[in-house]
Order: C-alpha cells, then sequence, then structure tokens
C-alpha cells in the first residue's frame, strides 16, 4: 500500500507540505497532481490570519494510506466530506482499520494524529477549515448559550476538540452549488471566502443544539470508540448488548465509555443502535422481499406494533404504508 504523510508544523505553509507530499505542482494557490497516484486538485487560501483553508478534489488511482501529523497543537480542523466510496479510518498503524468512515463532517482537534485509508477508484472532494483556536474562541464566545462552556471546551488539560458526524442539509447544499464553480473562473477565491465562512457559521448553528461534552480524548480511545459503533452495526438485527459489554470490549469503564461513545459519534450508543436499526429496517423494506411482520421479526422489534411505533416516529410514516409508497 502507498503511504503518503503530511507534517505540518509552525515552519511550514500548508500548500507546501500538500505540494511535496502528493508530489504536485504549484500554480499560485493550487496544486495540479496527475501521477501514478492521484489525479487531482488542491486549493488553499489563507482568509486572515488565523483561518485557512483547503478544497481537495482528487481521485486516486491506487490504495493509498493517509497520515496526518501536526506539530501544531493550536487549531481545529473541521472537514466536511464528500465521497463517491467509503473511507476507512485507521487508529495506531496501518494494521487497525476499525471501520468504515461514513461521516461527512469531522471535527478534529490538532493535538491528534489520524490515518485514512482511500481506496483505489475513490473521488474524495473535501473542504478542510483550519482556524485557531483563539478564534474559534471568540466565535463561540458572540453566542450566550456557547460562552457558558467555552471556557472548558478550551481547556487543553480537560479536554480534546472532536466529533464526527453528520453535515446539515444546509451545508451539503452549499458544497453542492460550490462545485459547479469552474475553478477557472475569476469569481472562483470569492466564492470559496463565501463558502468557508457561511461552513463557520452553520458548524456554530450546530453546536447550539448539541449537546457539549467536556473530556479528554486520546488516539486509542477514538479506535476503540469507532472499532464499537463497527460492532453494533455488525450485530444490528440482535437486542441491545448492553453498555457493559460494550464498554468491556474496548477496555473502557461503562462511564467513560458512554461519555465518549456520546462526545465523538453525537449519540448515545442506545439511541446510534436504535436510530441504526430503524435504517436498516427501511432498507430491507425497500427490497420488497420482506413483510412488516417478517422485518419486525428480522430485527428482533418486542412486537410489530412496537416497531411500527418507533418507525413512525423516525420517518412520519408507518412501515406498511411507506412499503405501499415504494
Amino acid at each position: 500500500m502507498k503511504v503518503i504523510e503530511h507534517v505540518y508544523s509552525s515552519d511550514n505553509k500548508w500548500i507546501d507540505v500538500v505540494a511535496e507530499a502528493m508530489g504536485g505542482t504549484v500554480h499560485g494557490d493550487f496544486i495540479k497532481g496527475d501521477n501514478e497516484t492521484y489525479t487531482g486538485t488542491h486549493f488553499v487560501l489563507i482568509l486572515e490570519e488565523r483561518i485557512s483553508a483547503m478544497l481537495i478534489d482528487t481521485t486516486y488511482k491506487e490504495q493509498v494510506l493517509l497520515k496526518y501529523k501536526n506539530d501544531l497543537k493550536r487549531f481545529v480542523a473541521l472537514n466536511f466530506y464528500m465521497t463517491n466510496h467509503n473511507v476507512d479510518f485507521i487508529a495506531d498503524n496501518e494494521t487497525s482499520v476499525v471501520g468504515k468512515f461514513d461521516y461527512n463532517l469531522v471535527i478534529m482537534d490538532s493535538s491528534l494524529d489520524t490515518d485514512y485509508v482511500v481506496n483505489e477508484g475513490t473521488r474524495t472532494y473535501v473542504i478542510c477549515v483550519f482556524i485557531d483556536k483563539t478564534a474559534l474562541k471568540e466565535y463561540m464566545d458572540k453566542m450566550p448559550k456557547l460562552r457558558l462552556v467555552t471556557k472548558d471546551v478550551f481547556n487543553t488539560k480537560k479536554n480534546t476538540i472532536i466529533s464526527m458526524g453528520r453535515m446539515s442539509t444546509e451545508s451539503s447544499i452549499l458544497l453542492n452549488d460550490f462545485r459547479k464553480i469552474p475553478y477557472d473562473s475569476f469569481l472562483f477565491e470569492f466564492y470559496f471566502r463565501g463558502l468557508v465562512y457561511n461552513l463557520i457559521g452553520d458548524y456554530l448553528e450546530q453546536l447550539l443544539e448539541k449537546k457539549i461534552i467536556i473530556s479528554k480524548v486520546i488516539g486509542d480511545d477514538i479506535k476503540g470508540i469507532i472499532a464499537s459503533k463497527a460492532l453494533l452495526l455488525k450485530i444490528i438485527e440482535e437486542i441491545f448488548p448492553g453498555i457493559e459489554f460494550l464498554a468491556e470490549q474496548v477496555h473502557m469503564s461503562p462511564s467513560k465509555y458512554k461519555k465518549l461513545f456520546t462526545k465523538i459519534t453525537g449519540f448515545s450508543p442506545g439511541t446510534f443502535f436504535s436510530d441504526s436499526k430503524l435504517e436498516r429496517a427501511k432498507e430491507l423494506l425497500e427490497t420488497g422481499q420482506y413483510t412488516v411482520s417478517e422485518v419486525s421479526d428480522k430485527l428482533n422489534y418486542a412486537n410489530i406494533s412496537y416497531f411500527a411505533k418507533r418507525f413512525n416516529s423516525k420517518y412520519g410514516v408507518f412501515p406498511k404504508e411507506y412499503q405501499s409508497l415504494l
């Protein structure tokens, strides 16, 4: 497997690191690449002293292990992903793949090193926003609800800023609209600036609705939680195994496990399992191969009426009605 390592420090610029690692050529703020590993474009822009952003639009010709390491510990990366295939998240080394990376919004503290495996044929379209923690704190301090927690959020001894989830519909629309703008447009930089500030604003609005959990996170914690998420998806047709069992599998106390699972994924383990089970039920109904009763039994719901009630609560329609609409 080809290994590409990005190492960031105060001595270099984003564009120089990327160009050296990816083997592309620099054209102003663009990096153009077409080699045995990938073809595509990177665009790097400093928006202001403490905020920069990078667009990644690449298609990989071979399987690649991407390693990101930071000597800088003072910024947060907001990563918005659009890919045609899932990307595997890795922790520790290239042998410890722990699950499908099916999130498309990842907020990552620069104190954490991260690795990813990208398979041959994968096209990645990513907007990475690098924002200094002092700038992010200033934004949050302007919002009364967030101002109450910023002291603890930015206390590096108590907390690590990390979240893996789904971007909002608004952010998705912004990205899709921006993708229509050609790289050679004289307004490209203007629109890119607007996109980045809108993505930051939308992320802050999401924070207002989200329970902020203060906790220190290390690389092994991320590995454990994502492995646990993969386990829950693997046993989705069974009943929820319980917090104590799940915590034991990743060598955490039940309280730490539940806290970190919620912090990293945005959901409690039980909620994640329940929502994923309903999504699986919806997929099974869409095949047309199962009756509502058979889906209920297959997914180990207590009874068909409970299944129907939960399905209606999530999707706004009862499963039998949903099947009739297909």
